[in-house]
Formats: C-alpha cells, structure tokens, sequence
C-alpha cells in the first residue's frame, strides 16, 4: 500500500524523469503533415541493474543460458568482481578468462559494466605480507586491470568502504590508515586517469547513516578527488530502512554534488534466523515463506520508487541476482535453480511498463507532434503515404535534473 511519501516520490518522478519533447518530420525541407509517428523507448537512460556473478558458473549450459534470458530483459547495467584476494589469489596469477568473459557476456547484451573494486582494504590476498610494499603492488594491480580492460567499463568503484578499514586488520588496511584514507584515494585515481583519463570512478560504502560518513565526503570533495558519484550501499538484510531514511540518506549525500548510485540494494524474501554475520564466507539462515516473497517484491516496489524519484540519483543495482548467493541470504530475484521470484515480476513491470515511454502521434500543418515521455533511447517509426522510415534519438537528462526548461526539438529529415 503506498503510503504519503511514495506518493510525493510519483509525482516528483513525472517531474524530474521525464521531458517534454517534440519532433518536427520535414521531408525535402519541408514540414510533413499528417505523418503517423509511433515512439518507443528501447532504452532507459537511468541505470537499473544487478550483479552478474553467477553468470559461467552453472554447471548445465542451459542453466547458464537461462540465467542471460532472464537478465538481460530486466536489466541495462551491472557489477564484475575484480576483488584482490579473488582476482589474484597467488602473485601474477588472476581469475581469467572468468572476467573476460562476463565483459564479453555484458558487451554482448549492451549492458553497462562497473568494475568491484580497484582498492579495498577487506579483500587481502594471502600472499600479501607485511613488510611488503603495498603501495607498490597496488600499482602493479591497477595498471593490469586497467591494461587489460581500457575502454571495456562503464565505471569503476575506486575506493570501497573506507569508512570502516579500521574492523579489518591485514597488511591492506594498516597500511590505509598509514597512508590516509583521502590519500589513498588521490593515489588510485591519479593510477587510473593515467592509463584512462576520462575513467568515471566511484566511491562506495555501507556505512552510510552516520557523521563519519559524511566527515568523509566532505574531506573528499576538499582534496578535490575526481569522483564521478556516491555509491549508498544498502544490504538490507536484517535492518530494514524506513521511508524517511531512506529520503534523509539521499538529501544529505546529495549535498556534495556527486550524482548518486545505489550500487548493492538486498533485500531478503525470508528472516534471518538468530545473529547476523556480514564476514566473507559467512553462511546465514533465514526462514523463507510464501508472505516473505511477497513482503519482498512490496517493499522493493517503493523503496525503487524513492530512489529513482531522487533528482541526484542515476544507477540502482541489486545484490545479488541469484538466491543465497552472498551470505546464505534469499535476497536474488530469482531462486538458486532459477525460478522467477514475484520481486523479478514486479520489476520488471515497474522498470519496463510503468517507467517505460511510448506514444503514437500525428504531425501537425508545422510537422510537429509530441509527448511527454522518460529520458532514454527511442526509435521513431514514421509513416507517410503507407511508407515508413525509422530514426532513432537519445534524450539525455543532465544531472540534478529538477524539471522544466524549454521542451527538446528533434528534427526528423526523411530524405
């Protein structure tokens, strides 16, 4: 049942979400009179999307096909792991071709990439030893990842979780608090916009309710670190965030100007059963009924509808898209053997009928029609005299986009 605040966020969507446009059909310079334009909307320009871990890892090649039928309609955008530990478990030994092949999958399918995470003091390769030069060897990592992979990622997470480094104790995070947290950004990005200038690079945390947090945000933007947005992570997993958190978490990272993303959104179809654990590895329990599924598709229906009514948020990602996944938790939109869940359902409704533009229109004596419509990518279907030809167009919306101004003209020549 949406409630007062889910409704200001509907109406503020129709505001900051969308524009007027009007498109002007000439033919030999001419305005065409009469023309039957059908607009579709073939892609939004917000980022929704999901982390594609599971993808190659199901034994079946069905499984693994199933898994690309059922993401790739939902979803224009996700995350790759390129965690240190993970990614480079022995010295100059890395997970490939698993990555390469996710981009490859990503390209394939048009779906924005980021890359999980360049620095981050919570993934410690074994073989990483005090003494070492940690420094030295982040270089090492930035510059093969960023080698390998120029131009292939949308984003990049630069710096992860800076805010809490002090609960793990390894040779990473000694090392970051030495160093300077706000150094060790300066230092990544600087390693970055050397192999590729034009990188857009996010910071991300969990550890977003608090002073601390913000502290940190403004210590960033006074060291004029070039991030590109905010990552608000949001595990939900046990502590469910209210509506009002959920707006006063927006407005107040919105503060320093960075477009925001909602980078790992989980919420769970069950309960955990006894204490919570957030360890890498960990295994939980939850209980899992029928009302649960649909507690989770209802809760996830609004919460979506908050962010995306914010003017400074521009991606929403979920964590994971597969059942039990990360910490044992059923918070995926499809279940471990890929079943559809009712959250996948609700989705891909809100996502891609009721967040979704489509018009037919006819040209006035000027050759002008026009709509009110979401920003995003659209192709225009013109008929005259029983012909018809197709253009296609991209309506932008700039960050901070509160609504207004004078509505877009696109010319459509048919000759």
């Amino acid at each position: 049942m949406s409630t007062p605040l889910v409704n200001d966020a509907k109406r503020r969507i129709e505001q900051v979400r969308k524009k007027d446009v009007r498109l002007r059909v000439t033919q030999n310079g001419q305005p065409v009179e009469g023309a039957q334009v059908n607009l579709q909307m073939r892609r939004h320009d917000y980022l929704f999307g999901a982390v594609c871990y599971a993808y190659g890892k199901f034994a079946d090649p069905a499984q693994n096909e199933r898994f690309t039928q059922l993401f790739t309609p939902l979803f224009n955008y996700t995350m790759m792991p390129v965690h240190w530990d993970w990614y480079e478990p022995k010295r100059h030994e890395y997970n490939e071709p698993y990555v390469g092949n996710l981009v490859d999958w990503a390209e394939q399918h048009n779906i924005a990439r980021k890359m999980h995470a360049l620095i981050w003091h919570e993934c410690c390769p074994e073989w990483v030893t005090d003494g070492m030069d940690i420094k030295g060897l982040y270089e090492e990592r930035i510059n093969t990842l960023l080698t390998r992979y120029t131009g292939r990622f949308d984003f990049y997470d630069l710096i992860n979780e800076s805010t809490v480094s002090d609960r793990f104790d390894n040779p990473v995070s000694r090392w970051m608090a030495e160093y300077g947290q706000v150094n060790v950004a300066r230092f990544g990005e600087q390693l970055v916009r050397a192999i590729e200038p034009d990188a857009k690079l996010i910071y991300g945390d969990w550890n977003v309710h608090g002073q601390d947090y913000l502290d940190f945000l403004r210590d960033l933007r006074e060291a004029d670190i070039g991030l590109d947005a905010i990552g608000l992570q949001s595990h939900q997993h046990r502590d469910i965030w209210t509506q009002e958190e959920t707006l006063r978490v927006m407005d107040e990272a919105a503060k320093f100007g960075w477009p925001l993303h909602f980078p790992e959104v989980s919420v769970c179809s069950g309960k955990p059963i006894g204490e919570m654990s957030y360890l890498p590895g960990a295994i939980n329990h939850f209980s899992e009924t029928e009302e649960d599924l649909y507690w989770q598709a209802d809760f996830t229906k609004d919460f979506y509808t908050l962010v995306f009514s914010h003017p400074a948020t521009e991606a929403i990602s979920w964590f994971d898209f597969v059942d039990h996944r990360w910490l044992g938790a059923p918070a995926g939109v499809v279940t471990d053997d890929l079943q559809i869940k009712p959250i996948y359902r609700m989705l891909m409704d809100l996502l891609h009928k009721e967040w979704r533009s489509e018009a037919q229109l006819t040209t006035t004596s000027e050759g002008i029609c026009g709509a009110r419509v979401f920003f995003g990518e659209y192709e225009a279907a013109i008929t005259v005299n029983g012909q018809t030809v197709t253009r296609q167009f991209v309506l932008k919306r700039p960050s901070f986009y509160e609504g207004g101004g004078e509505p877009e003209l696109i010319e459509i020549a048919l000759d």
